[in-house]
């Protein structure tokens, strides 16, 4: 059975808009034989489970086995072809550490950048970005994914305080209000231009945000251009490394978007010459030159771009064979129910915890080649559980507040006690039957009595005659 990569469709001419994806794409297109790997445009990350702690792609299966996560499918096809297909066999100790070091380095100051210029930029997010992942995506996908990515981008790249600048915005180009001054009342021809200063300019929002933008394409570029140096890839002349397609994902995606606000592409180009040329050789090594979304959307599934039988014989000939696109499934009635009902639940802060802890505990982690890169998973499932028995708390909590003040309110009526149990709580003459009728009766009448008879009890009394005083007392209950 072939390996199958899983990835967000093609853009810009090349097999994903996601870098990940492309550097995944591109380590399987130097390593890996191509009648071992299928290529599938699903841009659906809820199919691999191994991708549900970060909802991306790309992810690799093997049968019923998933792996998510670049560096997780370089590991699995080093052990999966007992290092075979490893392009970082040849690098020595201290290589393989600048490998790791400067993987870090792209990703951590290669993504933000990347979210800046396709994402947070609301000029190149509505005419660019938005189209392509209407493109690529089949309905209703196409309405919320897009947003969701947008979201996902603004939140990580928050840190570098270029978010909050709006650095596209219409309004930067309104005049300012010159009211408050009185130049509104001097006719046009009488005034007066004010010539800007060096720190004005710096003042203005645009020209700041361009500085800042500057210096951050140059702290992610400049390490990178110093280890390529003259040779054609970063350790090597005649090899990629792993190392080299993680970096073709993200500079690609800055060099070949054609966008309205195209600063990154401009710095690449202006400023970083050799790394624009050496991005271009390892495209095309890799992917066989531009890459179109009707080749990855083919019409019939299992339906590849190229002949099985052709074989590149060296890098050179991959141009001509293309990638093996394997098309994807179609959308049906079932698919898209089930998406948005996925969507739904995830859209709920407990109810996307409870999902991801619950998918995480159940992803397989019997294959022993991937038994210790399901630990993290594993860690991050157990660490779920505690934080869900607080949050099913809370949901009590909430439920009986509210309850509460329902009943407090009026919108909610208790029912009343039943009749045995309201007669029980009756005391007095009332729980006596007919005798406390007779008695209630009797005392009514010495009541009327001495009610009209005041002077001969006076009398009585103030003559010295004799007074009997009786005191009756009531029980409450009688015994028959």
């Amino acid at each position: 059975m072939s390996l199958e990569l899983h990835i967000w469709g093609p853009a810009f001419c090349l097999p994903s808009i996601d870098a990940q994806c492309i550097a995944a794409t591109a380590y399987l297109s130097q390593a890996v034989p191509r009648e071992n790997w299928k290529l599938v445009a699903s841009s659906d990350p809820t199919l691999s489970p191994a991708s549900v702690s970060t909802d991306e792609l790309p992810a690799l299966r093997d049968g019923s086995t998933w792996v998510g996560g670049f560096g997780n499918i370089v590991q699995y096809l080093k052990r999966y072809s007992d290092g075979k297909w490893d392009l970082d066999a040849e690098l020595d100790p201290e290589q393989r550490a600048d490998c790791i070091a400067f993987a870090s380095h792209i990703v951590a100051n290669g993504q933000p950048l990347l979210d800046l210029s396709l994402y947070v930029s609301t000029e190149n997010y509505t005419s660019v970005t938005r189209s392509t992942y209407t493109a690529l995506l089949p309905w209703p996908t196409q309405y919320i994914v897009p947003s969701s990515h947008r979201a996902a981008a603004k939140a990580r790249s928050a840190h570098l305080g270029l978010s909050a600048l709006d650095i596209d915005s219409a309004d930067e180009a309104k005049p300012a209000d010159k009211s408050a001054d009185g130049s509104s009342q001097i006719p046009a021809s009488l005034r007066v231009k004010r010539p800007q200063t060096l720190m004005s300019l710096l003042r203005q929002p645009q020209h700041a945000s361009q500085i800042r933008l500057h210096t951050l394409t140059k702290t992610f570029l400049d390490p990178l251009q110093d280890l390529l140096g003259e040779k054609r890839f970063f350790f090597s002349d005649h090899q990629p490394s792993s190392l080299d397609c993680l970096a073709l994902g993200y500079l690609s995606l800055a060099i070949y978007p054609d966008l309205p606000q195209a600063w990154l592409a401009r710095t690449m180009r202006e400023k970083f010459g050799r790394l624009c040329a050496y991005v271009e050789t390892l495209r095309h090594s890799s992917f066989g030159g531009d890459v179109r979304v009707k080749d990855a959307l083919l019409s019939r599934p299992n339906e590849t771009l190229v002949s099985e039988k052709q074989e590149p014989k060296d890098q050179e000939d991959r141009q001509e064979i293309g990638l093996p696109w394997v098309a994807p499934k179609p959308a049906n009635i079932v698919s898209i129910s089930s998406f948005l009902l996925k969507n739904m639940a995830d859209s709920l802060p407990i109810s996307k915890d409870l999902r991801a802890a619950s998918r995480l505990r159940h992803y397989p982690s019997t294959d022993p080649l991937i038994a210790d890169l399901n630990q993290p998973l594993d860690a991050l499932a157990n660490s779920e559980r505690p934080s869900r028995a607080t949050q099913l708390l809370t949901v009590a909590a909430a439920v009986s507040v509210t309850f509460v003040g329902l009943v407090y309110t009026g919108f909610v009526t208790l029912p009343s006690l039943s009749g045995k149990e309201e007669e029980s709580r009756k005391g007095g003459l009332e729980g006596m039957g007919e005798a406390g009728e007779s008695l209630k009766a009797l005392a009514a009448m010495m009541d009327w009595e001495a009610r009209n008879e005041p002077s001969r009890v006076d009398g009585g009394m103030g003559s010295g005659e004799p007074v009997a005083e009786v005191d009756v007392e009531v029980r409450d209950r009688v015994a028959v």
